[in-house]
């Protein structure tokens, strides 16, 4: 792939500033991470203007550079702008934290085009209507991560528990089992948030991953349940 001109999709992780007129943009690919230098992408004549923000799906052309990882974009044109979540920062917040997973944990390579598809349904979702349903998306998202990982919660059923790590292992309800395997047909937020902190502990343990973003989320979620505008 060095040394030639690469056509992709992208699903935009993070933009840096690199000079006063330019950006480093950060893409997740169907063939995994890729990261680019946009040259120019703030002066006011630049072809790049409002092509790409955090979340967006992008149709990208770049140049791979031979040495180095910071390739340069040449082209890019967006595809899905998900004007749906720009007015509910609760949605926006839950992004960020699904294109942190997907950026810590996602492989490179042709494994990568199940984890592009799961992040581009994840942001592409209409705005959630209550805090159960958006429980229930981090619940849905995270058990599918986990299973891409090969991960995949084994509930114990005899003694109501999931397995962790060693002979280690966290109770669990039945309903709360239920809804880790049918997030969506759980309508009880109590028994979501439940399912959300026991699959926080499995994350910890299993995928060496305590994510602060995650905290945040679940907290603004747990914060305004039945208060949503």
């Amino acid at each position: 792939m060095a040394g030639e001109t690469v056509k992709s999709e992208g699903i935009c992780l993070k933009i840096f500033p690199w000079s006063k007129t330019s950006h480093v943009v950060a893409w997740f690919t169907p063939a995994g991470k890729v990261t680019t230098l946009v040259k120019g992408a703030v002066r006011p004549k630049s072809a790049f203007l409002g092509q790409y923000d955090l979340n967006y799906k992008c149709e990208i052309v770049y140049y791979a550079r031979e040495r180095g990882d910071i390739h340069i974009l040449k082209e890019c044109s967006p595809v899905d702008t998900r004007d749906g979540m720009r007015d509910d920062w609760r949605t926006l917040a839950a992004a960020d934290y699904f294109r942190e997973t997907v950026s810590r944990m996602a492989p490179w390579g042709e494994e990568a085009r199940e984890w592009f598809d799961l992040l581009d349904g994840a942001l592409a979702s209409p705005k959630p209507r209550d805090a159960s349903e958006r429980l229930a998306r981090i619940v849905s998202f995270e058990t599918a991560s986990l299973a891409l990982s090969g991960l995949t919660p084994d509930a114990v059923r005899e003694n109501g528990a999931f397995s962790l790590r060693g002979e280690r292992s966290i109770a669990v309800s039945d309903a709360v089992a239920a809804c880790i395997k049918k997030p969506f047909a759980e309508k009880n937020p109590k028994i979501l948030l439940d399912a959300a902190r026991v699959l926080g502990v499995y994350y910890s343990l299993h995928a060496d991953a305590a994510s602060e973003t995650r905290k945040r989320v679940l907290e603004m979620i747990y914060e305004n349940t039945g208060k949503e505008s």
